[in-house]
């Protein structure tokens, strides 16, 4: 595994562990309005498939997501955007080290930024 995933998934889970709200569902996917998913593909070692996605007004929500799991079967989201990274990467964008995380990595997603800056915005939340 990654070194970087460690210290990703104890980031998120602080991150996430301030929101109250509970994520709607439907069909058994999360309702949310803004998620991106961050493929760490440019790992040298192993590396999972985050999902992170925002849950009422300020807080955040995450979860791996296994390969060969159809995104829209998990998440239904108001704006949806990912990219294709470096673990690191996903470290520096989590701490605010990094506005958006494909600025280190391939990005497929540009145009998505408002999407990675309001999750930003919501991580970075005191």
């Amino acid at each position: 595994m990654d070194p970087s995933v460690g210290p990703v998934e104890e980031l998120l889970d602080a991150a996430a562990s301030r929101s109250t709200h509970e994520t709607d569902r439907r069909a058994g996917r999360l309702v949310v309005s803004h998620a991106v998913w961050l493929c760490p593909c440019d790992a040298v070692d192993e590396a999972p498939t985050w999902l992170v996605y925002a849950r009422g007004d300020d807080g955040i929500g995450w979860q791996r997501i296994d390969d060969g799991v159809d995104l829209g079967d998990v998440v239904e989201a108001q704006y949806l955007s990912g990219c294709h990274l470096d673990p690191d990467a996903v470290l520096l964008w989590l701490r605010g080290e990094w506005p958006r995380p494909w600025g280190r990595g391939v990005g497929d997603d540009p145009k998505g930024a408002d999407v990675f800056d309001e999750l930003q915005r919501r991580i970075l939340a005191p």
